[in-house]
């Protein structure tokens, strides 16, 4: 998904400022042929030609020059039900907000005249606000006032929540509102916030039953009376003021300044109350009653002269390039200034969109293996940066380190790809998918040793393990699962020197790591230990100990043993046999003669219960008694 720089709010194209050069002696009541502003307008197809939006070029011009020449700064001034006035400075473009004025009262509405003069109301009065923020009231306690703004010919209007007709004044001064009119009646509904002219047209905040607010169009002549109006749609609710500055109209509620988009009829939030408890209750551009007539010329002597001005669109006759005389007059003052704008024309950076990235839990991202993707020519100049949020959102985050882990099963990064060769950039999105691992036992230590129970003997009476009997011990999820084992955990990570499930055991104890991985890859290690004692155990739980034997010579049972033992065994234990008064009477190895033959030094011995003890080389021991019989 590609989204475009955002230097200039459009929807044909994208301006960056690139550099702006301004005289020191500029001022706006002189022609100045030497302030210059540079520009970068980004190519979808990059072949250098495109359809430029002149309107959109002018508008963003005078926002541009008011950076610096505060006679275009951009500005709203905006009232508020705790008396305060409100200034927001730079609304297009990185806004702030700062106290002009904290005066008693609660006022509904501000407008501002075209010699930038502020006037605020409440309910009964019209008031006057000087530099100083002193106070001049206008009695006017018939209207109940809700509304209020300028027009270009310093004709107030006012409106009220009660009945839908809007009044006129023509004539103020110092100490009085005089020559008052009923400019229109709507027949129904009420005024909810202000009348503000825009490109000829006046655009009102109108009310209806339900609190329904509506963006009404109106057709106004020279003189600015009322012909004809539309309605555009609905406003978001309780939008109590609207104001018309530098080109733009902006809605105020008390929670918010909005700006209204008439192309498409949507709206952009561009900046938050700070203070919900101080109700934003009005707004007015600070050049709402200041028209500026602006015309592009392609030179400077067409410019001086005022001919053969250019609207519309217009595609650049030079490739990547074009230079545009922007003329700007005050039609209250009737001074101008001349901005020479040189346009580049640059294009996006050409680059593959991002692949999603599957990755497991404990892993960490390199991102510079997505730039790596996305770069299709290495040569191209590009730098990539990485945000979890959306860099030409409202919210936009801090960049991300390129080594970034991602916590979340599910997570949605976006990279803003710029051409370093031209300033142009785009914003792609692509998502991060995070595996669970295989849960395991923790590793443990010979301290505390999880150890391998269960062992065998091949043919040969060689011992091994069957490593996979561990499975059901160290695995503790449920899913399908390849193991493997090694013999050191750097082999387990690298996945290298694997060993065989099947594992003849070299020394009295081994420690072995088990790498568990499931389908999506992800991996856990562990590990378990093996010890030699397990052939021993498991070989003495097969011996047989005779409960019983006959030595009376007909060759069945005549000697007492032990049987099912290995020969391993035999060899390496010894058995002593003893009377009930554990007197010692007979001591051999089982591999060295057939039994005890039951006589002490020849003698045969009576039939009775004796009892041995059986011992291995390794220190196991067991006891146990027999029967004798005759």
């Amino acid at each position: 998904m590609k989204n475009t720089s955002t230097g200039l709010i459009s929807l044909v194209i994208s301006l960056s400022l690139v550099n702006v050069i301004y005289s020191q002696n500029s001022s706006p009541y002189n022609r100045l042929t030497n302030q210059n502003l540079a520009i970068t307008l980004c190519d979808e197809d990059g072949d250098g030609f495109m359809s430029i939006n002149v309107h959109e070029i002018e508008n963003y011009v005078i926002q541009t020059v008011g950076v610096e020449n505060n006679y275009f700064l951009e500005e709203v001034l905006v009232s508020s039900s705790n008396g305060n006035i409100y200034s927001i400075y730079y609304t297009s473009n990185d806004p702030y907000i700062s106290t002009l004025c904290n005066l008693n009262g609660s006022f509904s509405d501000i407008a501002v005249n075209s010699n930038q003069q502020v006037f605020v109301c409440d309910d009964y009065s019209i008031i006057s606000i000087d530099n100083n923020c002193n106070a001049f009231y206008y009695d006017d306690s018939s209207f109940q006032n809700n509304a209020l703004s300028f027009d270009d010919l310093d004709n107030l209007y006012t409106g009220n929540g009660v009945e839908s007709r809007i009044y006129r004044y023509s004539n103020i001064n110092d100490t009085t509102l005089s020559n008052y009119e009923l400019w229109h009646d709507f027949q129904m509904g009420t005024s909810g916030g202000d009348f503000v002219l825009l490109n000829n047209k006046m655009y009102i905040s109108w009310r209806l039953a339900n609190d329904n607010f509506r963006l009404y169009e109106v057709t106004v002549n020279e003189d600015r009376d009322y012909i004809s109006h539309i309605d555009l749609g609905q406003l978001p609710n309780q939008t109590y003021g609207l104001a018309s500055e530098l080109g733009s109209l902006y809605g105020v509620t008390p929670n918010k300044l909005f700006k209204i988009n008439l192309a498409d009829f949507t709206f952009s939030d561009i900046i938050q109350n700070p203070n919900p408890e101080d109700k934003w209750f009005g707004a007015a551009g600070l050049h709402e009653a200041i028209v500026f007539d602006i015309n592009t010329y392609l030179t400077l002597n067409d410019a001086e002269n005022e001919v053969n001005s250019i609207a519309g669109t217009w595609t650049n006759i030079t490739p990547g390039e074009e230079t545009f005389y922007i003329r700007i007059k005050s039609t209250t003052t009737g001074t101008d200034d001349i901005i020479i704008l040189d346009i580049t024309i640059s294009s996006y950076p050409n680059v593959n969109q991002p692949l999603d990235l599957i990755k497991c839990f404990d892993d960490v991202l390199d991102l510079s293996e997505v730039s790596t993707q996305m770069q299709i020519n290495p040569d191209d100049n590009l730098t990539f940066t990485y945000y979890n949020t959306d860099p030409e959102s409202n919210n936009v985050s801090n960049p991300l380190p390129l080594q970034y882990s991602s916590i979340t099963n599910l997570e949605t990064l976006f990279v803003n790809v710029e051409n370093n060769n031209g300033g142009c950039n785009s914003v792609y999105s692509f998502q991060v998918i995070t595996n669970e691992n295989p849960l395991l036992l923790p590793l443990s230590n010979m301290q505390s040793p999880l150890i391998l129970e269960s062992c065998y003997f091949d043919e040969n009476s060689n011992g091994y393990f069957n490593l996979n009997d561990i499975e059901n011990d160290i695995i503790l999820s449920e899913d399908n699962f390849e193991t493997t084992f090694y013999l050191s955990h750097l082999d387990a990570e690298n996945g290298t020197n694997e060993i065989s499930n099947i594992y003849y055991l070299q020394s009295p104890t081994q420690e072995v790591f088990i790498k568990v991985a499931n389908e999506q890859g992800c991996y856990t290690i562990s590990n378990f230990y093996l010890d030699i004692d397990c052939f021993t155990n498991i070989e003495i739980l097969s011996i047989v100990f005779p409960k019983f034997f006959t030595p009376n010579g007909d060759n069945l049972n005549d000697f007492w043993n032990i049987k099912g033992a290995t020969e391993r065994i035999k060899r390496e234990s010894t058995i002593t046999i003893f009377d009930r008064y554990g007197k010692v009477l007979f001591s051999f190895i089982p591999d060295s003669i057939i039994g005890w033959d039951g006589t002490f030094n020849g003698l045969q011995l009576p039939a009775s219960d004796y009892w041995f003890v059986f011992k291995t080389k390794s220190g196991l021991e067991k006891t146990g008694h027999f029967t004798l019989k005759r």
